[in-house]
Parts: C-alpha cells; structure tokens; sequence
C-alpha cells in the first residue's frame, strides 16, 4: 500500500560524460581562467608609496649649489683695499618657513697693499752703531717708508645661508659662519737707501716684520718670504640672487669678517655665479 501511494524516491545520477568533464577541468580552473595581473614593485621610500622620493622635493632639483665670488675687500690690520675671490657650495639642510636653510663652505683669498708708513729698524740700528759708533748715522737706514703687502686666506667650514623662496626668482638671503684666517705679510722699501749693499739684502730687498731680508741665495730660488700667522675667522653678511634659469644664478652679497687680534675687521663685497643642482 505504502509503495503504491506515494512514488519511490531515487537518486538522480549525472550523465558519465558530464561526471568526467567535472573532475578534469574542476582543479584547473583557476590557473586556466585566472589572469596574471603585474605587480610594479614598491617605490622606495614610504611602504606603498606610488612615486620615488625626491633628496628634498620643491626646492630645486636637490637644492646644492656651488659658486665663485669675485670683488672687493678692505683688510684687516691696515693692509689697504684690494681684490678678493672665493668659492663656495650649499647642501640643503631644511625648508624653513618661506625659504631654505642651507649648510655652506667657503674658500676665500684676499690680497692688497697699504699706504705708506714709516717704520724703525733695531737691526739696521745696531749694524750703525758698529760702524760709526751712532745708531742713527751710518750705511743702513734706520727709519724708513715702507708698503706692506698683505696676502690673507680664509677657511670657514662651518657656515650656514638662509634664502627666502617667496619671491620667484629673485631670492634674498642671509649667510654666517666661522673658521681660520691665514695672513702672511711683508714690507717693501719706497727706495734703495743703503750705502752698502744697495738695492738688496740685508735692508733693501723685500723685509721680514720690516727688519731684514732673506738671503741673496735664497731669493734666487725663488722662495717666497714674509711673516704669518693662523687667526679664528668668522663673518656675517647678507645678499640676493637672481635665478637666470633653473640651473644657474647672477649673485652679489656683502660680509663683515672679523679676525682674532687688533684691528682686525674686513668687509667684502662681491659679485658672481652659482650653479644649482
């Protein structure tokens, strides 16, 4: 009665071929319909950047620069007013507020001569007295004119230059630093005035802290001669450069430089290029 009223329930079974088809394409699908997509691989910098980092972006390229500096220099320790050059180069540091703070070192050489002064001779003084018994009469002079020939070098590692950005191309800027001066000298005679040996060593060559020459010999191989000494350097001083282009600037700047002693201030003035990279 039960199998009469109600239909049997049976299993459906799928077709063999359909059962086959399964089981072979089945583990394949996903490397046979699945698309390899590229990865790029990460840029450097942040984890998941989309772009590489700049050294310091917006700044102008990676905002170094290097320069040479021509003009006009008032020396210290009344040497007089001469020329002066120096060249440079700026690493960035930092933005700072509308502008950018760099690391700078500058190499810088001045030469000039003074005005005549007179000077005193204790050498020449003695050579008198041994010969006439006076030190003020004799065959040497012993007061005479004289220029100094002053040669300065200065060495300043440890600089720092300020430049505001905020006006396009024309940048106005603010430099400091600090280092050694090297300052050699030597005093030339206006004249010949030895009656002995004129025109040379002991008293009318070129003199050592205005007192003697070096020997004839020596001034023949061509050794320089002159006095120096090592001094603490540092300066301050404004400026502005002009960018011509992206890669290249017109700049002029002033700096007071002080030197360790007395009478020891310098101002500079000059003009030149820097390249920007």
């Amino acid at each position: 009665m039960l199998d009469t009223a109600m239909p049997a329930l049976r299993p459906k079974f799928l077709p063999p071929l359909t059962l086959a088809l399964i089981l072979v394409v089945g583990p394949l699908r996903p490397g046979v319909f699945a698309q390899d997509v590229p990865v790029p691989p990460p840029a450097p910098g942040r984890p998941g950047a989309a772009d590489p980092l700049e050294l310091l972006p917006a700044i102008g390229r990676i905002g170094a620069e290097v320069g040479l500096h021509l003009g006009w220099s008032r020396n210290p320790y009344s040497l007089g007013s001469g020329a002066q050059g120096a060249g440079f180069i700026n690493l960035p540091l930092k933005k700072l507020g509308g502008g950018v703070l760099s690391y700078q070192i500058t190499l810088r050489f001045a030469r000039s001569t003074s005005g005549p002064i007179t000077v005193t001779n204790p050498i020449a003084f003695v050579a008198n007295l041994a010969a006439t018994g006076r030190g003020d009469v004799g065959p040497f002079p012993y007061r005479r004119s004289v220029r100094s020939v002053g040669s300065i070098f200065l060495a300043e590692p440890f600089g720092f230059k300020y430049a505001i950005h905020s006006f396009g191309r024309f940048r106005p800027y603010a430099v400091a630093g600090v280092g050694v001066g090297v300052v050699l000298t030597k005093e030339v005679p206006e004249a010949d005035e030895s009656l002995t040996f004129t025109g040379t060593s002991p008293f009318d060559a070129d003199l050592i802290a205005g007192l003697v020459a070096q020997s004839k010999e020596l001034e023949a191989l061509g050794r320089p001669s002159g006095q120096g000494n090592l001094e603490v350097a540092g300066h301050l001083g404004a400026g502005f450069e002009y960018r011509l282009s992206p890669g290249l600037s017109f700049q002029a700047d002033y700096r007071f430089t002080r030197l360790s002693g007395r009478k020891a201030s310098m101002h500079l003035a000059s003009g030149g290029v820097g390249i920007h990279f």
